[in-house]
């Protein structure tokens, strides 16, 4: 993770947005809706990454 910090954040936003996408399928809700959820989805895995970053994963190993 030293190479790449802000993967576990790609991989977390990207694995939640699939997800959205299953449960609320953009042909259902509308454009903003999908738009806001997108967002939502964001906020959530930066708020995620960060738990994960507390609870010392992404610290390097001594």
């Amino acid at each position: 993770m030293r190479r790449f910090p802000w993967g576990v954040f790609v991989v977390v936003a990207v694995v939640l947005n699939v997800l959205r996408q299953i449960l609320f399928p953009p042909g259902d809700v509308g454009t903003a809706a999908t738009v806001g959820l997108f967002f939502a989805v964001l906020a959530i895995s930066y708020a995620a990454v960060g738990l994960l970053r507390a609870l010392g994963m992404g610290r390097p190993r001594e």
